[in-house]
């Protein structure tokens, strides 16, 4: 029977990935004299998936990625007040104010006690640590955890240093690649939520092939699927 629910954190339990769409766009401005905006688009998202793996993902390594861009598409005429306007772009996102999804508090905390609820999120440490001290739902936690990476050795790991086993776990996220694949590889369940908006490294074109795959429409649905799973479970 389940045990613990993990959520991802960005673009699950908040909004976040709508912010750097924003942020391309006046990157493009920015950039206008010297590219059209699919250029400026193209060419961010190939240096964004060159340098996570120096970078990682988060709000810094856009920031670098952008500027790198803006280099790049200016054959370096860009400016040093071009640059700075983009470092303080990268900034405000870094100190944007909290959008938690409608509901969410509610469902977590009518969720706790009743399952051990933890965050398993990717991206920077210092960025989605401070987020999630902003949201104000630490509290409603048994565990977080910043990852580097998504895979099944990763969830593994956590897992087992949590004392839990997998086929005990459900991971609820708005990502097939990062939340829901590595889990239904290891053995748990995953519930996919998607977001408006999708970022380019978490783009999918295949539907899980799994009857612990589950698919749904907000977070205000999950109490009433794990319901019905807990009764099945019963039966």
């Amino acid at each position: 029977m389940l045990r613990m629910i993990a959520f991802d954190a960005d673009d699950t339990l908040w909004h976040t990935e709508d912010m750097f769409q924003e942020t391309q766009k006046r990157l493009s401005e920015i950039l206008k004299e010297h590219a059209p905006d699919d250029v400026v688009e193209t060419v961010l998202n190939d240096t964004e998936k060159r340098n996570i793996g120096l970078f990682g993902f988060g709000i810094k390594g856009f920031t670098l990625s952008m500027v790198e861009t803006a280099i790049e598409l200016s054959d370096g005429d860009i400016s040093a007040r071009q640059i700075h306007e983009i470092i303080m772009m990268g900034k405000q996102m870094l100190d944007a104010p909290m959008r938690l999804f409608d509901d969410v508090y509610n469902v977590l905390n009518g969720l706790k006690g009743r399952y051990q609820l933890s965050i398993i999120t990717k991206g920077d440490l210092l960025d989605q640590t401070n987020k999630i001290d902003k949201s104000g739902l630490a509290q409603l936690f048994d565990y977080t955890q910043v990852v580097s990476h998504k895979d099944p050795g990763t969830y593994n790991s956590l897992f087992q240093a949590w004392g839990i086993e997998p086929r005990s776990v459900m991971m609820v996220g708005n990502s097939v690649p990062s939340d829901v694949a590595p889990i239904l590889e290891i053995g748990g369940h995953a519930v996919h939520i998607p977001y408006e908006v999708t970022a380019v490294h978490e783009l999918h074109d295949k539907r899980p092939d799994s009857d612990r795959f589950h698919q749904l429409e907000n977070i205000r649905e999950l109490p009433d699927l794990l319901d019905r799973i807990d009764l099945r479970e019963l039966i």
